[in-house]
């Protein structure tokens, strides 16, 4: 258990209360015993037997629906859906482009307006070198969501060049997710 016990800073000054020495009540001093024997906190709980799972194939709808639901999930939402490998790598490729160019941009703006202050002895407000800023790198946080929403979800379709097609499908998918979620 804790013990507690009161200390005055920069004093070796005790006082004595009967029969007991007592540090004056300045400051709170906790001391904890180590807990060499227990991990974590409250009582340890038994492990729960596992049941044994029936194999079935990776791919096979069977495989998703043997989970365990909440009642409360509807029949829709009870199919566990993983994105394939193909478009989880064109997500992150396209993710990379649309937020490395910005912040690749706004990095090199950095010594270019050093330079024009320095050495062209330009002189420009600073109003202008935090726009830039806040353009370049706000940039490059929209271009996380432009980059996951305008690549092809479909692993069988590549998609085009910029994804605008590609976005407005995405976004009528998750737009539409979300009605029927809270419905």
């Amino acid at each position: 258990m804790a013990a507690s016990s009161t200390v005055r800073p920069f004093t070796g000054m005790w006082q004595l209360n009967g029969s007991a020495l007592l540090r004056p009540a300045r400051c709170t001093r906790v001391v904890l015993q180590p807990m060499a024997a227990r991990k974590g906190f409250g009582d340890q709980k038994k492990e729960q037997a596992k049941r044994p799972e029936a194999p079935t194939q990776q791919g096979s709808p069977a495989a998703y629906d043997s989970q365990p639901q909440p009642a409360s999930m509807g029949a829709r939402s009870r199919v566990v859906r993983e994105t394939p490998q193909v478009v989880v790598d064109r997500m992150f490729r396209r993710i990379l482009i649309c937020t490395g160019l910005p912040v690749f941009t706004g990095m090199a703006l950095f010594p270019l307006f050093y330079w024009l202050r320095v050495v062209q002895d330009i002189e420009y407000p600073l109003w202008i070198v935090y726009v830039a800023q806040v353009l370049t790198f706000g940039g490059g946080l929209l271009g996380i969501t432009y980059g996951a929403l305008s690549s092809s979800w479909d692993p069988s379709r590549e998609g085009s060049a910029l994804g605008w097609t590609e976005l407005q499908a995405n976004l009528a998918i998750l737009l539409n997710r979300n009605k029927q979620q809270q419905e």
